[in-house]
């Protein structure tokens, strides 16, 4: 029943393009090494009619425990990040709550400028959907995230009765219940193959915003995900953006240092750096007319880092 998991949920290091990248930042311009600032995109409106706005950039917590998750987090706020993502499957949300608590709003600044993502598990009954979420509320300590999305089109084991269309139409029903609750501000999936995006929108009253995929240099569009979510409203969000962690069999691959992003990097200046190529690769798609590209969410707990994956 999750057929393509393998192809969806881990999409292959396909190749670098290079002709591509160097043509995106040679029309578009150099990476601007001065200051942080972050454009924004529309996926959706809220319950009220509100567009709900998304940064291009937000700081990911992926593989950090409580402790790592609120220091990167403090420190991703600290020059000027406003988008964090995070999960009930991470088991970091508290220290991601606790960041939320001391480097947000005891700084003065309002819960209307901050974008938070977070996911439930795959799988679930509507009922477990609700309970899940409530969950990621509590660790969190807010009232409503502006996005939750479920984290696989099945359990992670995916077991039968955990893995079927059935199954993902029931949890998308709940889905929309935190949705019409106001628990969310926008609700969307994640490692969705098109056949599971046809589950969904058979019996969808909500649109999903966003189909979280890992995306990057080199990525072809496997099984045609991204297609199919443009031509469904759907956004096509990056996750490893990186590649990491990749099983890299020429370290020349590197997204981060190798030799297709840092050659390119040479062409824009001794400051700019593999890793903002290989970021601006995707950002840059996402600021073209009429595209559904969603946006990166790195991860990193080096304040620098953190400032560079943002410039």
């Amino acid at each position: 029943q999750v057929a393509g998991r393998n192809r969806c949920s881990t999409m292959m290091f396909s190749g670098l393009l290079n002709a591509t990248l160097a043509a995106l930042l040679t029309s578009h311009g150099s990476v601007d090494q001065r200051s942080i600032h972050v454009p924004k995109i529309t996926i959706g409106q809220d319950t009220f009619g509100r567009d709900v706005s998304m940064p291009l950039i937000g700081a990911g917590t992926w593989q950090y425990n409580d402790t790592v998750a609120y220091e990167s987090v403090c420190k991703a706020f600290s020059v000027g990040y406003t988008f964090v993502d995070t999960a009930l499957g991470y088991r970091n949300q508290q220290g991601v709550g606790k960041a939320l608590k001391d480097c947000w709003f005891a700084k003065g600044k309002s819960r209307e400028s901050l974008f938070v993502m977070t996911k439930i598990p795959g799988g679930l009954a509507a009922s477990e959907a609700l309970e899940a979420h409530y969950e990621n509320l509590d660790l969190l300590g807010l009232d409503y995230v502006d996005h939750v999305m479920t984290h696989f089109p099945a359990d992670w084991k995916v077991t039968p009765e955990r893995s079927s269309k059935s199954q993902r139409q029931e949890e998308w029903m709940g889905l929309e219940n935190l949705y019409y609750q106001g628990l969310t501000r926008s609700i969307g999936i994640s490692h969705y193959c098109p056949q599971h995006i046809d589950d969904v929108l058979d019996i969808a009253t909500v649109n999903p915003s966003i189909n979280q995929v890992e995306y990057h240099v080199g990525s072809g569009d496997i099984d045609h995900v991204i297609q199919k979510c443009r031509e469904n409203g759907i956004h096509f969000m990056s996750f490893s953006p990186l590649c990491g962690p990749c099983d890299l069999k020429d370290p020349s691959d590197s997204l981060i240092n190798g030799a297709l992003v840092a050659d390119v990097a040479q062409n824009y200046g001794p400051d700019v750096t593999g890793s903002q190529v290989a970021l601006r690769y995707i950002v840059q798609q996402a600021l073209e007319e009429d595209s559904y590209i969603a946006g990166v969410i790195p991860k990193s707990n080096n304040i620098e880092h953190i400032k560079s994956n943002a410039q």
